[in-house]
């Protein structure tokens, strides 16, 4: 009779997309501005981006005079919109030499899970020649992603002390930690250092070569 072993599970990580991976901010803010007419609210002034960093979803939405009834919606419709322009967005500086590194350590598998068509996300990743993710799993919700990153925890059968969620947003925080995984906050996207901060992740870093310190490459 053989010995049963325990194998330690690996740690998977899971990115979230616009604003994580790829620099989609300016590209949301054309084509939010584009549907401002069809579906009835305000306008972004490029000048007011900064000011609004520091705002919640919700709160952003408040601001913009937009009923949450239209949200999901108005998100379809832009999430198409934004396919003819992919090839404009390009990945934050320093992140593909980063996560090639953490990928090809061998110890961590890697995955994405964003609210973005996923059609948007593979036209992204081939043009980049970016291939370590196994899996793309997308959500319609724009206000929280914690049943999705439920549902993604149970068909991976996964323990959530090994699953690191990495996202630009306090939902994407909030999310993830009412989940049960860890998080980690980046601010280089959506919202800044001081918002994320107030949700309280993990980790919260400034620059993509600080994700080495998280997920070591050794």
């Amino acid at each position: 009779m053989f010995p049963l072993f325990m194998t330690e599970q690996k740690t998977t990580i899971l990115f979230d997309f616009d604003g994580t991976l790829a620099e989609t901010m300016m590209l949301i803010h054309d084509v939010f501005n584009r549907l401002s007419g069809v579906y009835g609210y305000c306008q972004l002034p490029e000048e007011d981006i900064e000011a609004v960093r520091h705002l919640t979803m919700r709160e952003f939405i408040d601001h913009c005079g937009i009923p949450l009834w239209k949200v999901p919606v108005i998100a379809i419709h832009a999430r198409r919109l934004m396919h003819s322009q992919m090839a404009q967005v390009l990945p934050p500086k320093g992140l593909v030499d980063a996560l090639t590194k953490i990928h090809e350590s061998g110890n961590y598998l890697m995955d994405i899970l964003t609210s973005n068509r996923r059609k948007n996300v593979l036209k992204f990743l081939s043009q980049h020649r970016i291939n370590w993710f196994d899996e793309i799993e997308s959500t319609h919700s724009v206000l929280s992603k914690k049943r999705r990153v439920e549902k993604y925890i149970r068909q991976k059968g996964l323990d959530p002390a090994h699953l690191f969620y990495v996202g630009d947003t306090t939902i994407d925080v909030e999310s993830a930690r009412h989940a049960g995984a860890r998080t980690v906050a980046v601010s280089w996207g959506l919202n800044t250092a001081e918002a994320l901060a107030r949700a309280n992740p993990d980790h919260l870093v400034d620059d993509p070569r600080q994700l080495l310190d998280i997920f070591p490459a050794l």
